[in-house]
């Protein structure tokens, strides 16, 4: 990193200020850090406001252009103002329509949102199901310890593994100790990267803050 370039050193200064404030107000609260965190947090409320506008009018745009796509954009732009307006109305309205569109916007959220999240969560078996063959295709041996170990797990998993003797206490005796062992070892190693990685952006050695 060339310190020489104003920019660079003025970005990379904020970013490490920013960064020791927040670290400040985590190990001990002060007024004047709560405040900027707040302030932070109206600033990121205003920045999700003007993306969101960006995203309609660039759909918008591209609707009048007609553009490839025109069913999937119409449908992000209706979405988007629908549930804008709905959380807005109902605390400016009050009253009966208050509640009503409060009740809309619930339904909305548990009948529409929901379901669209967990159909998402869902096909992510499918992703793993097809990197699953796919290692088997290029490393045959790694995969098919993975697999087995996958399967049985899953076939133990279900009523019938009471029938045999030992297998529950085996199974909960593998998921306590070397199971949860190796979890932890993956959650430390992640909590490592993230200390390095914190520790670079201080020092200015990365900068994705930065136009490249």
């Amino acid at each position: 990193m060339r310190l020489s370039a104003p920019k660079r050193l003025l970005a990379t200064l904020l970013s490490g200020l920013a960064a020791i404030v927040v670290l400040v107000g985590a190990l001990q609260p002060f007024p004047f850090v709560d405040n900027l965190l707040q302030v932070a947090q109206i600033i990121l409320a205003v920045a999700l406001v003007i993306g969101a506008l960006n995203v309609v009018l660039v759909h918008l745009r591209a609707l009048r252009n007609r553009m490839p796509g025109l069913g999937y954009r119409l449908v992000l732009v209706v979405a988007t103002i629908m549930v804008v307006a709905l959380e807005l109305v109902a605390p400016l309205v009050g009253g009966s329509i208050g509640a009503t569109t409060t009740a809309m916007s619930t339904r909305v959220f548990q009948y529409v949102y929901q379901p669209l999240a967990m159909s998402v969560l869902g096909l992510l078996v499918f992703f793993a199901l097809q990197a699953t063959w796919r290692a088997l295709a290029t490393r045959p041996g790694e995969a098919w310890i993975v697999v087995i170990v996958a399967v049985v797990f899953l076939l133990a998993s279900g009523p019938w593994a009471a029938l045999v003797p030992g297998l529950p206490e085996t199974l909960a005796w593998m998921t306590i100790y070397p199971a949860n062992g190796v979890a932890r070892g993956l959650l430390l190693g992640i909590s490592i990267a993230a200390v390095v990685a914190t520790v670079r952006l201080l020092l200015g050695f990365d900068q994705p803050y930065l136009d490249r």
